[in-house]
C-alpha cells in the first residue's frame, strides 16, 4: 500500500497577474498557491517547489505577502519546505523566500523527506548545469532543478541541456516547462530515468492548458516511487476556431452567450471566476473581431486571434503578415550581421526562460571566450584544452 511522502509544484508565477495589460485578470496565481497549501495541511504534508515562485525578480508587496503567508501555514503546522531558484526570482546571494524563515534553500544539498532521498539544484545556465550534474550524490532517488530540456523542447528554443547528462537519479522532478508531461530516457550511466514535469499552477500565456496540478509523491513497502497527479481548481477556459462566414454566425448569434453562461463557476472566487474566451479567426471574413467582441461583450476576458495564411513559396513577402513575424523580420533587420542575428534570436526563442538571464547566460559566455582567446595569446605555442498519475 502506498503511502504519501510529499507534494511537489513548480512555476507557481506569483503576481497580481499574467497579463499587465488586463489588470482586471487578478489573482489566479494566489489561488492556486492557496490550494497547494490547503491541501499539504489538511493532508500533513511537506512541500517541495520547483522553482520560480515568484514571476520576477523586483517584486511589488502583494506577492510576496501571499508568499509570507503560505510559509507561515506550513510553519503554524510544522510541515517543512523546501524549494529551489528558478530563473525568474533567482538571486545568487539572498533567495526571494528569505524574507520568510521556515522554507528551506536546497540549492546543492542532499535532503531526505520520510525516507526519500532528495538533491536540489538552482538554476544554472547551460555551460554550467552539466558539472552540477555530476556532483549529484550517488544514492540520490530525486533530483529536484529547474531546467530547459531538451527532452520537453524537442528542436525548439534553445535548450539547457537534457536526461543523459543527469548522473546517478532516475528521478527527476524539474520546473521550467508549464506543461504536465513525463518523459523517459536514460541517465549518464544508461540507467532509465524519468523526468517529471507537474506544469505551471496557473495559466501563463494564453495558449496554454487551463488545467493545472501538482503532485503527491507517493512510496510503496518496496520503496517505488508513485507520482499522482492532484487537480487544481482555475479560472475557465475556452476555445473557438473560426474559419467560416456561416460558423462565425452560428457562434455570436447562441453558441458564446449559452457555453459562457455555463461556464461560471460559483464554487470560485468571484475574482476568478470571470472566464478566458481564446478565438482564433479568418481575417478575410468581414468585421469577425468586431461581431465577436460585441456578442461577447462582459461576460468573459476575449483573445482574439486572425488567423494568417504564411504559406507564401517563392512569392515576395506579404508585408502585412511579416510584420507580425517577428523571426523574419530580424533575419530581414539584421542580415549580414550573424553574431547579432543569432544574440537577438536567442532571445526571442527563450520562451521558456526570461530574456534577461538568457542576456546573463550570453556574457557569460562571451566573458570566457575571451578569457580563452587571452590565455591562447599568453600561451603562446602551449596548447590549451578546453576543459500523469504514474508509479515509476
Amino acid at each position: 500500500m502506498s503511502q504519501s511522502t510529499f507534494v511537489f509544484c513548480a512555476d507557481l508565477h506569483l503576481a497580481d497577474g499574467a497579463w499587465t495589460s488586463r489588470p482586471d485578470i487578478y489573482g489566479d496565481a494566489y489561488y492556486s498557491l492557496q490550494q497547494i497549501i490547503d491541501y499539504c495541511v489538511a493532508q500533513h504534508l511537506p512541500l517541495v517547489i520547483g522553482g520560480d515562485v515568484l514571476d520576477v525578480k523586483r517584486n511589488t508587496a502583494q506577492p510576496i505577502r501571499e508568499l509570507y503567508e503560505a510559509m507561515q501555514r506550513m510553519a503554524d503546522a510544522q510541515l517543512p519546505v523546501y524549494y529551489i531558484q528558478g530563473q525568474h526570482e533567482l538571486d545568487r546571494n539572498v533567495s526571494w523566500l528569505s524574507v520568510h524563515p521556515w522554507p528551506q534553500n536546497v540549492n546543492q544539498k542532499t535532503f531526505e523527506i520520510n525516507g526519500v532521498k532528495l538533491y536540489g539544484i538552482d538554476w544554472l545556465p547551460r555551460n554550467d548545469i552539466q558539472a552540477a550534474f555530476t556532483q549529484v550524490p550517488p544514492d540520490t532517488a530525486i533530483l529536484v532543478c529547474h531546467q530547459v530540456w531538451k527532452d520537453f523542447m524537442k528542436n525548439i528554443g534553445r535548450p539547457e541541456c537534457t536526461l543523459t547528462d543527469v548522473h546517478h537519479v532516475t528521478r527527476v522532478l524539474s520546473g521550467d516547462f508549464h506543461v504536465t508531461k513525463i518523459e523517459y530516457s536514460v541517465n549518464a550511466q544508461a540507467q532509465p530515468i524519468a523526468l517529471i514535469s507537474a506544469g505551471s499552477t496557473c495559466m501563463q500565456d494564453i495558449s496554454e492548458s487551463s488545467e493545472k496540478h501538482f503532485y503527491l509523491v507517493t512510496t510503496d513497502s518496496a520503496g517505488t516511487l508513485g507520482f499522482e497527479l492532484q487537480p487544481l481548481k482555475t479560472r475557465p477556459m475556452a476555445n473557438y476556431v473560426v474559419a467560416t462566414q456561416a460558423e462565425l454566425d452560428e457562434l455570436c448569434a447562441s453558441v458564446f452567450g449559452a457555453h459562457i453562461t455555463r461556464m461560471y463557476d460559483p464554487t470560485l472566487p468571484v475574482n476568478i471566476s470571470k472566464p478566458l474566451v481564446r478565438v482564433k479567426f479568418d481575417k478575410n471574413i468581414p468585421d469577425a473581431y468586431l461581431r465577436i467582441s460585441t456578442a461577447i461583450g462582459e461576460s468573459a476576458h476575449l483573445f482574439c486571434d486572425a488567423i494568417v495564411d504564411k504559406t507564401r513559396g517563392d512569392q515576395e513577402i506579404n508585408r502585412t503578415v511579416t510584420k507580425n513575424d517577428l523571426a523574419t523580420a530580424l533575419g530581414e533587420l539584421l542580415a549580414g550581421h550573424p553574431e547579432a542575428l543569432n544574440l537577438a534570436t536567442a532571445l526571442v526563442d527563450s520562451t521558456a526562460s526570461s530574456p534577461s538571464m538568457e542576456l546573463e547566460s550570453q556574457f557569460e559566455q562571451f566573458k570566457k571566450s575571451k578569457e580563452l582567446n587571452n590565455a591562447i595569446g599568453t600561451a603562446g605555442s602551449k596548447k590549451l584544452v578546453p576543459a500523469q498519475a504514474s508509479s515509476l
